[in-house]
């Protein structure tokens, strides 16, 4: 995939709040009043696929657009999204097309690798 064409994909995991993640390790309900109060300050959600512990932005079909609309209520759930991927760099995004809820249980907590930031999604 090139790195300005998208490809559609179905990518199933837990809405988080990419700087809470990536600063604390928190996610999941327990992390759901910050995550909300995050977004509602301009940030913009997440999603940590299972499986591959990989991070995929949330990104808005067109400029102006909130990329969080369709995933909004789910925050700190596990969820099934349809959409656009995209990567650039190590870098991945998707434009949500249609969401699931899957289950109001967090993931398991993903085992840090000491090669982990070789590995994408």
């Amino acid at each position: 995939m090139s790195a300005q064409e998208g490809r559609s994909a179905t990518v199933q995991g837990e809405i988080i709040d990419p700087a809470l993640y990536l600063r604390e390790g928190r996610h999941g309900l327990e992390a759901e009043d910050l995550i909300y109060k995050a977004v509602d300050g301009g940030r913009t959600l997440a999603l940590l696929e299972e499986g591959t512990n990989g991070v995929y932005l949330f990104l808005a079909e067109e400029s102006g657009q909130d990329p969080n609309d369709l995933v909004y209520e789910y925050a700190g759930r596990r969820v099934r999204v349809t959409g656009t991927v995209y990567k650039r760099r190590g870098l991945w995004g998707i434009v949500a097309r249609s969401v699931e809820l899957l289950s109001d249980e967090p993931l398991e907590e993903p085992i840090d690798k000491p090669d982990e930031e070789a590995e994408t999604p």
